[in-house]
C-alpha cells in the first residue's frame, strides 16, 4: 500500500513537471518576476510641482529600468530622465529640473524603448508661488 502511494505521488509529480516543461513560455526553474513586463500598478503621478521642477512617482509589479519622457508638446516628448528605484525595485521617482514657470508639461513612463504608461500632464506653478504637493500615495 505504501509503495503504491509513493509511486502514485511520484507519477503525479512527474506528470505535472512534464506538463509545465512542455508549455510554451514556461518559466519552471526561473525567476518569473525578472521575465515579466513591468506593468504600472500605481501612478504615475506628479507628487511635487514647483515653478522650476517636478517629481513624478509610480510603482510597478516587477523591477525594471525605467525612464520618463517629457516635454511641452504631447507629440514631441523628447526630454528624458532616468528614474531612481527604491530599495525594493518596484517604486520609482524621476526629478525633472530646469522647467519653465506656469507651463504645461506632458510625460509618460518608458521601459526598453516602449511606453508603459499613458500620457500624464502637470503644470508648473507661477514664478515665486508655493509648490504643490500631491496627496496621491506611492507605497514605499
Amino acid at each position: 500500500m505504501k509503495l503504491s502511494l509513493a509511486f502514485l505521488f511520484i507519477a503525479v509529480f512527474a506528470l505535472c513537471f512534464a506538463a509545465a516543461q512542455s508549455q510554451p513560455g514556461s518559466k519552471v526553474g526561473q525567476n518569473s518576476a525578472s521575465n515579466e513586463d513591468p506593468q504600472i500598478s500605481n501612478g504615475p503621478v506628479a507628487e511635487y510641482v514647483s515653478d522650476s521642477n517636478c517629481t513624478i512617482g509610480w510603482s510597478t509589479r516587477v523591477p525594471a529600468t525605467m525612464t520618463l519622457q517629457y516635454g511641452t508638446d504631447p507629440a514631441k516628448m523628447k526630454q528624458t530622465k532616468e528614474a531612481v528605484q527604491s530599495n525594493d525595485g518596484r517604486n520609482y521617482h524621476a526629478q525633472l529640473d530646469g522647467l519653465t514657470p506656469n507651463t504645461r508639461y506632458y510625460f509618460h513612463v518608458v521601459n526598453a524603448g516602449k511606453a508603459v504608461s499613458g500620457v500624464g500632464t502637470f503644470q508648473t506653478v507661477a514664478a515665486g508661488d508655493p509648490p504643490i504637493r500631491s496627496k496621491a500615495m506611492i507605497p514605499q
